[in-house]
């Protein structure tokens, strides 16, 4: 008969997910009657060896599979599937007992009481194997062993009315890493995980009901890489535990052995529980035939070592001692022997080795059977869900991120912190490095700015670490924020910018800071550091400017306005000084001397040549004319000559040329001229230094 899907409130399924070394088992159903009601399943094998020893792997391969499964399930059920229940295998598992009380100043004991109490105990399970263990723990289920009420032991707390309480818990734990690979394999599927147990435990709950626990019974759960062992006796579990070595074992001996990989080797294991001849191709494309006792031949050894560690464990666990019975679950208890074996071992007769299928899993509703015991664990994470109901940990929300933490009831904000992997350390910060150094013979010191302390805030209100957490919290921290070192520079230590612009021949030169850390020539943009010794000097005169910017040129002489300038001389903002070796200031007034000596001869010999000839002094006189100018804007009339050239000029002005005071500029109407270019009447005339 098909379950009818239409009328199904997506909020009310619970998706069990079996997340196995060699397969992967989804179960949804819902809860009717108090019994847990299968309406779709799926089933699916990895692709590859993608899990060792209940161990993630591959998580994009792992990934892949859940996908496959939860198409398959929301296919069928026509919505999309969010939640999800898991359990973890029991690899590195560690187990302790604790006893915690509480007083209750003599109330009714509701069940918020005893949800208190267990997680109370969970806790300070927590605490106890946190210590003694290196690296953090998680905690993927507890089984409370016995409650008691002022002092004795009592069955149910529920009812009640005390002034004491308390319970003793066996709780479990995992490595990080066992559970972060879990909750990464369903967060890449967007599933959130509603509930986390141990799947010794789910086995436990399917198949070994709480009306049969009054017995010392033993439950084991074969799988792939995993035999996972728990043990109940007077109405609790009272031991879990777990052997490394289960299916795989097996399938590995068969393949070495026949020559054939390992999904061949797992099939001709699984037929020859049914099959007296197996068909198989070896990896050399061979087609083979092998007998079921030939296989039980070459997988003996390795069962009877199977065998021989789940029945240690099982003594080890139980005080010593067999237990009345034993019952089997999983895809690897129909391997060939094991049965047997383990029976031989713990010295019980066969038939107390039972193999439980799902028809023995009286909580639940199933149609399909067929899968017997390899279907049990998945309903036994169900009902572990069903009965914690998702409150094994409380969600808060850290900047946007959900952590999950166990509902202790005095969860702070530093436990939130410490649960999402933040180190507390950037709660508070640091100052910056300082610098110290010495500038000009006296000790500085250059400050690291200061640190910014993280702010805190639960719903919206400021809080502090130790401000406790319930169930939905938003909590908001502004991680505190380093100071920076200090990175002083040169420039930082002049209060001005100090700079003198001025022209030494035409040519802009600067007077600026002059700087020396350790004695070697720096600039204004260096970086002091830690010790450094540091000199700022502020030159101002020429004969500091000639020491620290043109030593080179010490023998130079420097004038401005003609007149020879000192060592101490100031330098003024754009200011112009011209230069000239000592040799070169002589040759140049010897040369420039030509206003008296050279000049007049130049004047006479020009005259003597444009004298006319075989004419009489009459003559002459009669051509010499008046020739009018405008020089630097003013107007000048030359008087005398019959022609006139530019040096002429100089006898009716006033201009300086002994001392060079730049380049000399000599312009008619505005065109470059020289000493010797004829002038004529009206001529524009330019004469400066630039």
């Amino acid at each position: 008969m098909k379950m009818d899907y239409t009328n199904i409130n997506p909020n009310e399924v619970i998706f069990a997910l079996d997340i196995g070394t060699r397969s992967l088992k989804g179960t949804v159903g819902i809860v009717r009657d108090k019994k847990f009601v299968v309406i779709a399943e799926s089933y699916a094998e990895h692709e590859k060896r993608a899990m060792i020893d209940g161990q993630i792997h591959d998580i994009s391969l792992v990934s892949k599979g859940v996908e496959i499964v939860k198409n398959e399930l929301e296919s069928k059920l026509n919505f999309k599937l969010t939640k999800v229940a898991i359990a973890a295998a029991g690899r590195s598992l560690k187990t302790t007992n604790v006893k915690a009380e509480m007083n209750i100043e003599y109330k009714e004991i509701d069940k918020d009481i005893v949800r208190s109490l267990e997680l109370t105990a969970v806790k300070k399970a927590e605490e106890k194997v946190n210590h003694s263990t290196e690296g953090k723990l998680y905690c993927v289920g507890y089984s409370v062993k016995n409650y008691y009420l002022n002092g004795y032991m009592i069955t149910n707390l529920l009812s009640h009315k005390g002034d004491k309480i308390a319970a003793e818990v066996i709780a479990t734990f995992l490595p990080r890493t066992v559970v972060d690979s879990l909750y990464a394999v369903t967060e890449k599927q967007q599933l959130e995980v509603v509930n986390l147990t141990l799947e010794p435990i789910a086995a436990m709950e399917a198949a070994i009901p709480q009306n049969l626990r009054l017995l010392n019974l033993s439950l084991v759960d074969v799988g792939a890489g995993t035999s996972d062992v728990a043990i109940c006796s007077n109405d609790t579990i009272n031991a879990y535990g777990m052997v490394p070595v289960a299916g795989d074992e097996v399938t590995e001996v068969i393949a070495k052995n026949f020559l054939v990989d390992f999904n061949t080797a797992e099939k001709m294991k699984k037929e020859a529980d049914s099959k007296e001849i197996i068909e198989y191709i070896d990896v050399l494309g061979l087609e083979n035939q092998v007998s079921k006792e030939d296989i039980l031949k070459v997988i003996k050894p390795v069962v009877d070592k199977i065998a021989d560690e789940i029945a240690s464990k099982i003594l080890y666990l139980n005080n010593g001692k067999a237990p009345n019975a034993v019952f089997l679950v999983g895809g690897g208890v129909h391997t060939l022997g094991l049965r047997e074996m383990i029976s031989e071992k713990l010295g019980l007769p066969l038939q107390r080795v039972a193999v439980k299928g799902r028809e023995a899993v009286t909580d639940c509703v199933t149609e399909d059977k067929s899968i017997g015991s390899i279907g049990v664990t998945v309903l036994g994470i169900a009902l572990v869900s069903i009965k914690k109901m998702g409150h094994d940990f409380i969600d808060i929300f850290l900047n946007g991120s959900v952590v999950s933490l166990f509902n202790s009831h005095n969860n702070t904000v530093m436990d939130v912190i410490m649960q999402a992997g933040i180190d507390p350390k950037m709660l508070i910060g640091k100052n910056g490095k300082n610098i110290k150094f010495i500038l000009n013979d006296i000790k500085r010191v250059a400050f690291g700015s200061l640190a910014v302390n993280s702010v805190i805030k639960i719903n919206g209100t400021p809080k502090n670490m130790d401000s406790e957490v319930s169930e939905g919290d938003n909590i908001d921290i502004e991680f505190a924020k380093d100071g920076k070192d200090a990175i002083p520079k040169v420039r930082d230590f002049i209060q001005e910018v100090y700079s003198i612009s001025f022209y030494i021949n035409d040519e802009i030169k600067f007077i600026e800071p002059v700087v020396f850390i350790n004695e070697e020539r720096a600039k204004l943009e260096d970086y002091i550091k830690d010790g450094d010794s540091v000199k700022i000097i502020l030159p101002e005169t020429l004969g500091e400017y000639i020491k620290y910017f043109d030593e080179e040129n010490k023998e130079i002489k420097y004038f401005s306005d003609a007149e020879e300038l000192s060592d101490d001389y100031k330098i003024k903002e754009g200011q112009r000084i011209y230069s000239r070796n000592a040799e070169q200031v002589d040759i140049d007034k010897a040369e420039l001397n030509v206003e008296d000596s050279e000049r007049d001869n130049i004047k006479e010999n020009l005259d003597k040549e444009n004298e006319p000839k075989n004419l009489d002094k009459k003559d002459q006189t009669e051509i010499i004319n008046n020739l009018e100018i405008i020089v630097n804007e003013k107007r000048v009339v030359l008087k005398g000559k019959e022609k006139y050239i530019f040096i002429d000029i100089f006898d009716y002005i006033d201009f300086q040329l002994i001392i060079p005071k730049g380049k000399l500029i000599l312009l008619i109407n505005g065109k470059n001229a020289g000493y010797y270019d004829e002038l004529n009447d009206g001529d524009d005339i330019k004469i400066y230094w630039e």
